[in-house]
C-alpha cells in the first residue's frame, strides 16, 4: 500500500518547470510539503518562480538545464542532491511542440522534438534512477506524455504524437522493471491545457533549422484546462500510484473519450475474421 503522506520532507525534482505544468507541480507539491527543484532551458524564468515559491515558505531551487544534453542533465542531478541530499520523485515533464505535415516536416523539426520530448525524458531517467534505486522507501517517476498519443487522426502533430507515443510506450515498459526496486512509475497525459506550448520553438536551437509555420498563433491555448488543475489531478494520481493520468478539460472528456474508442474501433476491423469466399466447383 502506498504510504498516506509520501510527499512531506522529501524532495521532487520537475523538468520544464519555468511555467505552465511544470510550475504548476511543483507549486503543488511544495504546498503538500516537498523539496523542490525547479528545472528549465530558460533559466530567468525558471529562477524567478522558484523565487516566488520560496516567498510562499516553500523550499525551492531553480536551476537552468537543456534536458536534451546528457551533461547538462547530470550537472541538474549533482546539485539537487548536493542541496537536498536525495531525490525521491522525478518529474519528466519539459516537452515542445511543433505543427506541420509529415512530407513537409523537415529532419530538424523530428530531431528537436524528439530531442527534448524522448530524449530529454531518457537523460533525466539515466541521470537520477541509479541513485533512486540506491535508496528505500517512497519513490516515484511521472512523464509526462499528451493525450495526442490517443487521437485516430493526428494530422498537423504526427512528429509531436510520435514522440509522445514513444514517452508511452517507455514509460509503460518502466513501470514493471522499477517495481522490482520499489519505485512507482505514472504516465501523465495532458489534454488542451493553458500552457505557452504553442509558443515553445521560442527555445528552439538555430542548429534544428528554420522554425516551422505556427498555425494556431503562440498565445495561452484558449479554452483549456489550468495548469493548477493538471497539477492537482496529476498529483492525485502519484499519490495513487496510477499507472495513467488523463487531465484535460471537463467539456471534452466525452469527445476524447469516442477518439480513443475509434482507435480501439480501428483495431477490431483489423482484427475481425475475414469471410473467404471460394470459387464454386467446377465439373
Amino acid at each position: 500500500m502506498p504510504e498516506l503522506d509520501p510527499f512531506t520532507g522529501r524532495t521532487a525534482v520537475v523538468t520544464g518547470a519555468a511555467g505552465g505544468i511544470g510550475a504548476a507541480l511543483a507549486a503543488e507539491l511544495g504546498a503538500r510539503g516537498m523539496s523542490v527543484v525547479l528545472a528549465d532551458i530558460d533559466e530567468i524564468g525558471v529562477r524567478r518562480t522558484a523565487a516566488e515559491l520560496c516567498a510562499r515558505g516553500i523550499r525551492a531551487l531553480g536551476y537552468g538545464v537543456d534536458v536534451s544534453d546528457p551533461g547538462s542533465v547530470a550537472e541538474l542531478a549533482a546539485v539537487s542532491y548536493e542541496e537536498f541530499g536525495s531525490v525521491e520523485l522525478l518529474c519528466n515533464n519539459a516537452g515542445v511542440l511543433l505543427f506541420g505535415e509529415v512530407a513537409d516536416a523537415t529532419i530538424g523539426d523530428w530531431r528537436w522534438l524528439s530531442s527534448v520530448n524522448v530524449e530529454g525524458m531518457l537523460n533525466c531517467l539515466h541521470a537520477f534512477l541509479p541513485r533512486m534505486r540506491q535508496t528505500t522507501g517512497w519513490r516515484h517517476v511521472m512523464n509526462t506524455a499528451s493525450t495526442h498519443a490517443f487521437l485516430p487522426d493526428t494530422s498537423t502533430s504526427a512528429l509531436y504524437s510520435a514522440t509522445k507515443h514513444a514517452v508511452v510506450g517507455i514509460t509503460l515498459g518502466l513501470r514493471p522493471e522499477l517495481a522490482e526496486d520499489g519505485i512507482g512509475v505514472t504516465l501523465l497525459c495532458p489534454g488542451q491545457a493553458a500552457t505557452r506550448i504553442l509558443d515553445a520553438q521560442r527555445n528552439r536551437p538555430e542548429g534544428y533549422g528554420r522554425r516551422a509555420r505556427e498555425p494556431f498563433g503562440t498565445g495561452v491555448i484558449p479554452l483549456a484546462i489550468e495548469p493548477h488543475e493538471v497539477a492537482r489531478i496529476a498529483v492525485d494520481g502519484i499519490l495513487a500510484s496510477d499507472p495513467l493520468v488523463f487531465a484535460l478539460p471537463e467539456f471534452s472528456r466525452e469527445t476524447f473519450r469516442g477518439q480513443v474508442e475509434q482507435m480501439w474501433r480501428m483495431a477490431d476491423d483489423a482484427l475481425a475474421d475475414r469471410v473467404e469466399t471460394s470459387c464454386p466447383a467446377v465439373d
